[in-house]
């Protein structure tokens, strides 16, 4: 985003900018001097000729009007807000105390390492803030609690930043209808949907304590069944682990109802010692289910397409083209428009010589999307595992790739995303070789995917416990 203000510039007659704190999608926040008073503040500030889009504007006089509301030590104090016209552009204004500190984001970069304990603190300091947020009627709900919104005091102490995402909950409810806004990685299956409550900010919290566990965002981190697997990344208490699960659950109905039974769960470890006994208990039960039932056929997805053959000794999947239908259609004139910029961009930068060059990640890029594209929608996959090897084979309109090794070299398969399609993750099916990874299945619906993640782990789980 280009800057508004300069350094050392003074806005109406008052505020002094001293530096640019950070620049998001609805505005961009300086720090400056209150001349008349002295204090130091935070400045965001957003003009009309930084618009791109009508929705910007909405958002960020949505955030004005809730902080004017909200009282909360942990939550800078609102000062104002203003707008100023000049002949040719009109500004808006939000001034608010300014949070010392660094943010949760850059304390992992400066190499800070928390302990669990220390964690554990900030993870009770936000839970106590979301409690107060979601306590208010209508509640208030962040939408983008994340590391870089999320301050650390020198004295331990936690502050929440930017209201940018925040939702007006009336409106949402009453007239229908959301703007999907939000990070990447910390934003759970919900708010994808435009839709938000206040379990969602309970799965972002649960993102953002990963990331401050593992030092790696939730993205890069592996998936089983669109649930983050993360125990095998961390060395931290069961009590803390089993919080952490319940935080980052895929499905509303299974995370904790609110922040405050988070809260309570997350500081009561003894009283919830038989909750956790239980929960191991469900774990096995479900494991051992799962394996008395290898090699009777399971119900699939109604209407789905995919041959299963399944027994004691071997498992074959055959995935079909899945046409012009789907996400296969999405991602197929994806590539063909990127492709198609892509010739036109290039020829034109091939007229000022070496510059084209720089092109060529690109093409890259439109290569692998054109080839997933091709595959989801004329590709057939055949997945074969058997008691001593596998294989996978791709057949692309008579192009055919085929890999095989041994099954003991396979871990077990995970959802996984590699790209986006109009800003949402695609997802699909990998199966680790030791350090090579083998995606297929982009095309199919989503609970065709967690259908077949389940029979072929359930398979490999009981290959492993016969060797």
């Amino acid at each position: 985003m280009i800057e508004i203000h300069q350094i050392g510039e003074v806005v109406q007659s008052r505020y002094r900018i001293t530096d640019i704190l950070g620049e998001g999608g609805i505005g961009i926040t300086y720090s400056a001097e209150d001349l008349q008073t002295g204090d130091r503040i935070a400045l965001k500030a957003l003009t009309f000729r930084r618009m791109n889009d009508w929705k910007v504007l909405e958002l960020f006089e949505r955030e004005a009007k809730v902080l004017a509301q909200l009282d909360h030590p942990a939550i800078a104090s609102y000062l104002d807000y203003f707008q100023i016209d000049s002949e040719n552009d009109r500004g808006f204004y939000i001034v608010q105390e300014l949070v010392e500190g660094r943010s949760l984001s850059k304390a992992i970069m400066e190499g800070w390492h928390g302990s669990e304990a220390d964690i554990r603190a900030i993870a009770e300091q936000v839970l106590e803030i979301l409690i107060y947020l979601h306590g208010l009627k209508p509640p208030v709900i962040h939408r983008d609690i994340k590391p870089q919104n999320l301050i650390l005091q020198s004295d331990g102490k936690v502050m929440l930043v930017d209201f940018g995402a925040v939702q007006d909950t009336y409106r949402n409810s009453h007239v229908g209808g959301s703007t999907v806004v939000g990070t990447y990685g910390y934003m759970p299956p919900e708010q994808f949907r435009g839709k938000s409550v206040p379990a969602t900010d309970l799965y972002a919290l649960g993102a953002t304590i990963l990331f401050l566990l593992t030092g790696r965002s939730p993205a890069d981190l592996p998936e089983v069944k669109l649930k983050i697997s993360f125990r095998k990344f961390v060395s931290i208490s069961n009590h803390f682990a089993d919080w952490l699960e319940q935080m980052i659950e895929p499905a509303i109905e299974d995370r904790f109802k609110n922040a405050r039974q988070a809260l309570n769960f997350l500081q009561n470890e003894a009283s919830f010692a038989s909750k956790s006994q239980e929960l191991d208990a469900y774990r096995l039960l479900t494991s051992l289910s799962n394996r008395q039932s290898i090699g009777v056929r399971y119900s699939k997805p109604l209407g789905s397409r995919i041959e299963l053959k399944k027994t004691d000794e071997f498992i074959e999947v055959n995935i079909p083209p899945s046409g012009w239908r789907g996400d296969g259609i999405s991602i197929l004139l994806f590539a063909l428009l990127w492709d198609g910029f892509l010739v036109i961009w290039t020829s034109l930068a091939a007229r000022a010589g070496i510059f084209a060059l720089f092109s060529i990640p690109f093409w890259i890029v439109g290569a692998g999307m054109t080839y997933v594209g091709l595959l989801t929608v004329y590709g057939k996959v055949n997945v074969l595992i058997n008691d001593q090897t596998f294989k996978i084979n791709w057949d692309v309109l008579g192009v055919r790739r085929l890999v095989q090794g041994k099954t003991e070299d396979l871990r077990l398969a995970e959802l996984k995303s590699s790209y986006e399609v109009n800003n949402q993750p695609v997802m699909e099916l990998c199966l680790y070789q030791g350090v090579y990874s083998h995606k297929f299945g982009s095309g199919l619906s989503r609970v065709e995917k967690e259908w077949l993640l389940q029979e072929i782990n359930d398979f490999l789980e009981l290959w492993r416990s016969r060797h």
